[in-house]
């Protein structure tokens, strides 16, 4: 039965009022009012709850906001308000159950902000429960809130460790993707390929330390060298292996079922982990003998064949597993290992330096790796060259010290850090040769130190820590590029560049071109005008191939000479690239530009055949060029062929009437008017231009100088013809024209 609207909105205005004067009893018995007459009206309830909350009565604005819950529409508020009471009882799971269920109404509404406020507020809650993290997860990676995206990810993995464990290693996996750094991702992923359990992800450091324990136990367990590239390919190696009978991800063969085969694997892998050679190796055996050829099993077999020391079939395996980007880290190590056992140094260095190189790689940015592949090429060919094999077998020992040791990953980032800090002029140094280095952490310490102390404007304590470093590393150049920054901080110029100038001859020696014309890039920064370097660095530069940069050099060069006053020695730099130019990236733009200084030059040195010749060249390579067609328009007047001025103008506009520009033609021809307003070539071609654009007015008032500039220089039958034309256009005093017509002596005219 209906209550009575008026008792009912009476007491609703009296409850809002009691609300608005924080009257929180007088607001409750209001609305019980109110309710008695609609019961089941949203406002209402919703009212009468929130006052209740207010008179600490949370059991009773508890109930009444679940029976809201019930209620349509559906509205967030009275879950978000049933978290809070929860809340406030203790009863966190129920709490973060109501801040989901909150949280997928705003979604639904739209409102972004509160979607994920509510899903925060659930997982402090309770941060088992995995839907909420699942959501999280998507948003923060599309903001990039890489933390916070990473923190979802370890929880995610944590909750699905043991029910969906594929789907805990997936989780991991595509997270590393945007974040291949992150200790915390490496380490559970190897927690669980190991089938360790993960410790829980609280957002504090009792976490990292819990993950610590754990990778610990794990290296302990599986031996001392855990950690190196070729351990940390097996341990992934037999996790696809195991992945792949699970998966079905297995090759279908002729001769062997799937079952066989996936038999076989399992015997494999666990033999294998087991310590049992002999029974791992029967299992790869046979799986190769049926054809059954993977990536993870050609490395692994590799691994035992080198364990058993036969290496020439261990490499005959990792070359196998090589190709593929998930095993070609550790292939690279482990034959470098089995070459450095046969005393086969070279090719050892070769795969130890590639190894290298794939990690070094993966610390720089996208834009600085192809000059990164260039310097391993560059330092690969120089220990070729240098036929020093002692220097080569502690290249090899370093490297093979260094990616042995535990926490080597750190290392790189760390060394990768101190690196960029020695490099300039965008040069990338190589991880490989630092660490060639007699204690390249101790150097590196010392670089570290000596640049704080420059910061700190302490120049003595700087140099000397640098001294020492050179001490310990005295062929290591980056050092000494060091130390000549700081000569040219202290102002020493003159030492500063013959000290770089030195860095780049030896450079050059070494084979590392590119460091070299780094070196001389930064003598130019310094001495812009030194010719030698100008010219040094061209022919380095073609003899690459690098011909665009070459002439960029030349036309530096060329400004150095102009600069140092002899023009002629700059136009013969000019001269010289242009039998260069047609060999670089849009040749014809090279020419042109070259020809273009030329001709300044030319006009400069009052050789005006010079310049024509010049610009005569352009127009023919370039026929849109404008400025070659107007310098010669007022070059040849010069040697008194104004005619062929013309002609070229003629030609420009010609060009520009082909290709559908005649308004640009308009503008041409009305700025060489301003400048020359009495030319009657100039007013002749102007008219014409302004009648084919339909311009009819602009067109008469040419004519009409023109027809005075004839009269004032003699020309009565030039004005005639003039007139002519103007009174063909009919204009307003045609009248004042047919009269001058037969002053002059004009016939033939139609009367009007």
């Amino acid at each position: 039965m209906a209550g009575n609207r008026a008792r009912f909105e009476e007491a609703l205005q009296q409850a809002s009022e009691r609300v608005w004067e924080e009257k929180w009893p007088k607001a409750v018995a209001a609305y019980r009012r109110a309710l008695q007459e609609y019961p089941r009206d949203i406002s209402a309830l919703q009212g009468y709850a929130w006052a209740m909350f207010n008179i600490n009565a949370f059991e009773e604005a508890e109930e009444v906001y679940q029976r809201l819950t019930q209620l349509p529409p559906q509205d967030p508020g009275p879950y978000e308000r049933l978290a809070q009471i929860q809340e406030r009882r203790g009863a966190s799971k129920q709490a973060a159950q109501s801040h989901f269920q909150a949280a997928n109404l705003y979604r639904a509404q739209g409102l972004l902000v509160e979607h994920i406020s509510a899903l925060e507020a659930s997982v402090r809650l309770d941060p088992h429960h995995d839907q909420p993290w699942v959501e999280l997860l998507k948003h923060y990676q599309q903001q990039n809130d890489l933390e916070h995206a990473i923190l979802a990810t370890l929880w995610l993995a944590y909750l699905y460790q043991e029910r969906h464990h594929d789907w805990a290693v997936e989780v991991c996996r595509q997270m590393q993707q945007t974040a291949p750094r992150d200790r915390r991702l490496r380490q559970v992923m190897s927690l669980l390929q190991s089938g360790r359990p993960l410790p829980q992800p609280p957002s504090t450091g009792e976490f990292t330390a819990a993950l610590e324990e754990a990778q610990q136990t794990v290296e302990v367990e599986h031996g001392e060298d855990q950690g190196t590239p070729a351990e940390v390919a097996q341990l992934r190696a037999t996790t696809a292996m195991a992945e792949s009978v699970f998966t079905g991800g297995l090759p279908q063969l002729q001769g062997i079922s799937q079952d066989e085969v996936s038999l076989l694997i399992g015997q494999a892998v666990d033999a294998q982990t087991r310590g049992d050679l002999k029974a791992a190796l029967y299992a790869y055996e046979r799986l190769i003998t049926a054809g059954v050829s993977m990536p993870s099993i050609h490395f692994n077999l590799g691994l035992l064949y080198k364990e058993l020391m036969r290496f020439d079939e261990a490499i005959e395996q990792f070359l196998k597993s090589l190709p593929d980007s998930k095993y070609v880290l550790g292939s690279h190590f482990a034959l470098g290992e089995c070459y450095q056992v046969k005393g086969q140094l070279q090719e050892a260095l070769e795969h130890f330096l590639d190894a290298v190189k794939v990690i070094d790689l993966a610390t720089v940015e996208r834009d600085q790796a192809d000059d990164l592949i260039r310097v391993y090429e560059g330092l690969a060919q120089s220990l070729v060259n240098s036929g020093e094999p002692e220097r080569t077998q502690e290249l090899v020992q370093s490297l093979v010290d260094f990616l042995g040791q535990r926490g080597w990953e750190d290392e790189v980032l760390k060394a990768r850090h101190r690196l960029d800090s020695l490099a300039r002029d965008g040069v990338v140094l190589s991880l490989a040769e630092s660490l060639s280095l007699p204690d390249p952490e101790d150097i590196l310490r010392s670089v570290a130190l000596a640049q704080e102390y420059v910061k700190r404007r302490k120049p003595y304590a700087a140099l000397e820590e640098l001294e020492y470093a050179i001490g310990r590393a005295p062929f290591y150049l980056p050092l000494h590029t060091l130390l000549a920054n700081f000569m040219m901080e202290s102002g020493n110029l003159e030492a500063t560049v013959e000290k770089y100038r030195i860095i780049a001859q030896t450079y050059e020696i070494r084979g590392r071109i590119p460091l070299a014309l780094a070196t001389y890039r930064q003598i130019l920064e310094l001495s812009p005008l030194n010719v030698g370097v100008h010219k040094r660095m061209i022919e380095m530069l073609i003899r690459r191939g690098q011909i665009d940069q070459a002439l960029s050099q030349y036309f530096q060069m060329a400004d150095a000479y102009y600069q140092l006053a002899q023009p002629e020695r700059a136009r013969d730099t000019y001269a010289e690239a242009l039998h260069l130019a047609p060999r670089g990236s849009e040749s014809q733009e090279w020419q042109v530009r070259l020809l273009h200084r030329m001709a300044d030059l030319n006009m400069q040195r009052l050789d005006w055949q010079a310049a024509i010749k010049d610009y005569e060249e352009i127009t023919h390579i370039a026929p849109d060029d404008e400025r070659a067609h107007l310098g010669l328009l007022r070059l040849y007047p010069r040697i008194g062929r104004a005619h062929s001025g013309f002609a070229a103008l003629d030609r420009l506009l010609k060009r520009y009437l082909e290709t559908r520009r005649v308004g640009k033609a308009g503008v041409v021809l009305e700025e060489l008017v301003q400048e020359d307003p009495e030319s009657i070539p100039l007013r002749f071609r102007a008219a014409q231009i302004y009648l084919n654009m339909g311009k009819r007015e602009k067109a008469l008032e040419h004519l009409d100088v023109l027809g005075d500039l004839q009269l004032e220089t003699g020309r009565k039958q030039d004005a005639l013809k003039t007139i002519e034309a103007i009174l063909a256009l009919n204009p307003s005093n045609a009248d004042a024209y047919r009269n001058l017509h037969r002053e002059l002596g004009g016939q033939g005219l139609p009367e009007s």
